[in-house]
């Protein structure tokens, strides 16, 4: 099994470099054909370009931080079987997109409505077998690979919901004589070992996301030590364009010198942001914060927040803050 997956994704150090070069210049079509030929890394990839894309769509309609990540690594296990089912290589960034919102919509329904849940991907077709998904994505080895790497009750659960009629958790539940809880948390489990998985296949092919997260997170660590330290506007100049637009829940400031009025009295107050995680791509970058008010002051703002911003010439153009 270890061999299996080696040889997707153990390449030389040149080999390397050379594929890094390429990948920069790939479209999402190139890299989709690529997956379908067996390519491992360029569906890592592929997914990875979209990652912070999806995440911020997840963050937007569902507000809460775990239920964004669920609803991203349900899409990219979707996409990890039903690969196939895009019919224009063009076109895979509104497919994930669909399937994330498809994925997100049942997960609201499910909580407001107590429904049972339909298949992830139901409106994309019927579901397909193994054989129909996998080797038509020539991922097969791959996947089963990291698929045995489970315990035997978590493959179980995962087959049954991607590769079964029987895939709603409630169905699932009944054909495995467990709770619908234990369903759901195996799946759980089960997509944060296969997305952790494409994550490793993503890295060891050389692709630069850790380094640009890396950078990111320097970036805003050094801006709100900077500005713990001396809230003043000149602080902003640097990471925010001048013409930036923030909305959030109670409000929304145009320009730099309101939204910097406005964070600057909360930070003059005593009220101190901690990054908790950064995701970014190159348009966007995500960032995970738990704000810390003063004693006196404790509810002066929601203690964990999501910032969205959105980029333009590496600046902050957009910022959308969600309270979860």
């Amino acid at each position: 099994m270890a061999s299996t997956l080696g040889k997707f994704v153990n390449f030389s150090g040149a080999w390397r470099i050379l594929k890094v070069m390429a990948d920069l210049a790939m479209s999402d079509a190139d890299l989709l054909v690529m997956a379908r030929g067996g390519d491992v890394e360029a569906l890592a990839g592929l997914l990875e370009r979209h990652r912070i894309s999806l995440y911020s769509a997840a963050i937007g309609l569902l507000h809460r931080r775990e239920d964004a990540l669920d609803a991203v690594q349900e899409t990219f296990v979707v996409a990890l079987t039903r690969l196939s089912s895009v019919r224009d290589p063009a076109a895979v960034r509104g497919w994930l997109h669909a399937v994330l919102r498809n994925t997100c919509l049942m997960q609201l329904r499910r909580s407001a409505r107590q429904v049972p849940l339909e298949p992830a991907d139901a409106s994309f077709g019927t579901i397909p077998s193994p054989e129909e998904a996998v080797d038509q994505v020539s991922t097969r080895e791959w996947l089963w690979a990291a698929l045995h790497a489970l315990s035997a009750d978590d493959r179980a659960t995962v087959i049954l919901r991607h590769f079964s009629r029987c895939s709603s958790y409630e169905q699932i539940a009944a054909a495995t004589g467990v709770p619908v809880g234990t369903v759901r948390s195996r799946l759980h489990r089960s997509r944060a070992v296969l997305v952790d998985a494409l994550t490793r296949t993503t890295r060891s092919g050389g692709l630069s996301q850790s380094e640009l997260e890396s950078e990111r997170r320097d970036e805003w660590e050094d801006f709100y030590a900077r500005l713990h330290e001396a809230p003043v506007p000149d602080t902003y100049a640097g990471i925010y364009s001048p013409d930036v637009e923030v909305t959030d829940s109670i409000g929304r400031w145009c320009g730099l010198g309101a939204w910097s009025a406005h964070e600057r009295e909360a930070i003059t107050l005593g009220v101190r942001a901690r990054i908790l995680s950064l995701a970014a791509s190159q348009d966007l970058t995500v960032i995970e914060i738990d704000f810390v008010n003063p004693e006196w002051a404790r509810d002066h703002c929601p203690p964990r927040s999501t910032f969205v911003h959105r980029l333009a010439g590496g600046r902050s153009e957009r910022l959308a803050i969600h309270y979860v």
